[in-house]
């Protein structure tokens, strides 16, 4: 019988901004009980709509029922950071910034002082009141129909959260394939930890065999990115709000184009203690030469990923082939499949050459983890006693070590 459960869990804190974190991690573990699986999977939601409740529970109930393994699904850090998973909107100090400068440029006229929007509705009021004015404009003929305002508004998540961008988000994984390896309701004596997930998912499974290679044995990849966005930081409105924003709606208003980022600390301001520099984004890079050279060293994951030739604006192939070409130089079990080709289409697995090409991940997962699985099988991974990895990046030093049954991460002067 298959067995749903559901589990929350302290995890991490914010190690790099020290921040204490307010929430608990909360994960679901599906499982068929008369069975005994031979590996705990993670599928990873990316950004959007692939972090429905509805669609991941009946996946995850799917491959547990159809294969013979354990199915994870993390809500991880900041992942309620859409409207369509519970996100909420507000503006901060940038934003009214943009609001103010904008509708003078605009000659538009507000009603009152941008300070005074504290909340949801003041934000709609003040958009709508924008909206309307340049509806009479065009229809006065003192516009182009075509014109709409640029504006910015933030994202609130979920639990208070914020946008740290991978590190806690991959420990969160981790953390929970270390606690269910303890308390799983079933024997995990010997069992397999494999990571899979699409886009922002996929990056967090490769971002977690960067973390504890010891740890996870294989990653399935749909379409991640292999350096970090600057658009999905979530500062990118300091530098430019209209193209580094995370998304645009012209939906919401027929004359404004409401630009979107999620809450972050991070900045572009290098004399902040929360200043995103060089050495941040480097940790954050699966596309890192050096680092890649220091996992080689460890037990190595076996890795699979498809990827479009022609996604180019989210997750770039020549990156995805540069660090498929890096993992065979270090001798990395690693296959990428680069789709070119629209007779690749086939309407069931890959339906568009996209980002993400529409794919079907339960496909994806019946075709790909039975593969992984035997080889683990015939090269079982063998006890690694030293679970400690670290990262030089720039002026810092990245050291990650499995503790207690969790990976702590400490960051030290280079």
């Amino acid at each position: 019988m298959l067995i749903n459960k559901i589990y929350e869990i302290d995890s991490c804190d914010d190690v790099e901004l020290n921040i204490k974190r307010e929430s608990k991690l909360e994960f679901k573990l599906c499982f068929d009980d008369e069975k005994k699986p031979e590996a705990l999977v993670f599928i990873t939601p990316g950004l959007g709509g692939d972090a429905d409740d509805n669609y991941r529970e009946h996946l995850a109930e799917t491959i547990a029922r159809d294969l013979n393994v354990a199915v994870v699904s993390v809500n991880y850090h900041c992942i309620g950071n859409r409207p369509q998973t519970g996100s909420t909107f507000y503006m901060d100090e940038i934003d009214k910034l943009i609001l103010d400068a904008t509708t003078q440029a605009a000659g538009i006229k507000l009603p009152y002082s941008v300070d005074k929007i504290q909340n949801y509705e003041r934000i709609n009021e003040i958009l709508n009141l924008i909206n309307q004015y340049l509806n009479q404009k065009k229809r006065e003929g003192l516009l182009n129909t075509n014109f709409y305002l640029n504006l910015h508004v933030s994202l609130q998540p979920t639990k208070n959260e914020y946008q740290n961008f991978g590190i806690m988000q991959a420990q969160d994984l981790i953390n929970t394939a270390l606690y269910l390896k303890k308390n799983a309701p079933f024997d995990t004596k010997g069992i397999s930890v494999i990571m899979i997930g699409s886009s922002h998912g996929g990056y967090l499974s490769h971002l977690a065999a960067k973390i504890a290679p010891w740890l996870i044995e294989g990653v399935i990849d749909n379409s991640s990115y292999t350096k970090f966005l600057w658009k999905l930081v979530g500062f990118g409105k300091e530098i430019d709000y209209t193209k580094y924003a995370e998304f645009g709606d012209l939906n919401l208003f027929k004359h404004i184009c409401i630009c979107c980022s999620t809450k972050t600390f991070w900045t572009s301001n290098s004399s902040s203690p929360y200043f995103f520099s060089p050495a941040r984004r480097m940790i954050r890079n699966i596309l890192e030469p050096s680092h890649l050279e220091i996992q080689s060293f460890y037990p190595k994951p076996y890795y699979v990923s498809y990827h479009s030739f022609y996604d180019k604006r989210i997750a770039p192939p020549e990156d995805k082939i540069e660090l498929y070409d890096i993992f065979k130089k270090y001798h990395f079990d690693a296959k990428l499949y680069m789709i070119k080709d629209q007779d690749q289409i086939d309407g069931k697995f890959i339906k568009s050459l996209a980002h993400g090409m529409d794919m079907s991940i339960k496909t994806l997962i019946k075709k790909e983890l039975p593969i992984i699985l035997e080889k683990i099988k015939k090269n079982p991974k063998k006890e690694y006693k030293d679970k400690s990895i670290s990262y030089p990046c720039e002026d810092l030093l990245y050291k990650f070590t499995q503790k207690e049954d969790k990976i702590l991460l400490e960051v030290e002067r280079n």
